[in-house]
């Protein structure tokens, strides 16, 4: 498939699913040293990520907001086994945005739900960081995460450079319509 980036977005924090994390799993912030982890983990769930250059590309101009606003899931043996961020854009349409960033969950512990549990704490996170809306970046052969940004109240932003394509490449892919959960024409 094509690398074409879509972006999706929330008008507003308002009603924010409550997903509660499984019996055994916690969330932890960043910690200071935790490169290394977050550069770990986005290996195992797209080896396309360039590790320690998207890193810093991503946050290496406010390692200190990390602190806040980067989430580990730590699975019940105690490894580290996902990550989500509630980052920013501060020039988004002209606008500061909330940003969900860098969501991601090990193969191994994929289809608990864990990345909607994932997404109510960074999603409580901007809200209570004083954001009033939010906006993503995905790609169109994301499909279970599309699904879950839709289930969070995201839409697709059409204004961006490759939407429609992008879109058309969402609705045309196999999984697309598994039980009707996901339309986005």
């Amino acid at each position: 498939m094509k690398h074409i980036r879509i972006v999706m977005v929330r008008e507003n924090m308002e009603d924010i699913p409550q997903y509660p994390l499984p019996e055994g799993y916690r969330v932890r912030l960043y910690r200071p040293g935790d490169k290394d982890t977050w550069v770990r983990l986005q290996w195992d769930f797209d080896s396309l990520v360039k590790g320690v250059e998207k890193f810093d590309k991503s946050f290496g101009y406010n390692l200190p907001a990390l602190e806040r606003r980067c989430f580990f899931l730590v699975a019940p043996d105690g490894q580290d086994v996902g990550t989500i961020t509630a980052w920013y854009s501060q020039n988004y349409h002209g606008q500061r945005w909330g940003r969900i960033h860098w969501l991601g969950i090990v193969p191994e512990h994929r289809g608990k739900r864990l990345s909607k549990s994932l997404m109510t704490v960074a999603m409580n996170c901007l809200k209570v960081a004083g954001h009033r809306r939010a906006m993503l970046g995905t790609h169109p052969d994301r499909i279970p995460a599309i699904r879950t940004y839709l289930d969070f109240g995201f839409s697709p932003d059409m204004t961006g450079r490759n939407a429609e394509q992008g879109w058309k490449m969402v609705r045309e892919t196999p999984l697309h319509n598994k039980n009707n959960q996901l339309t986005c024409n």
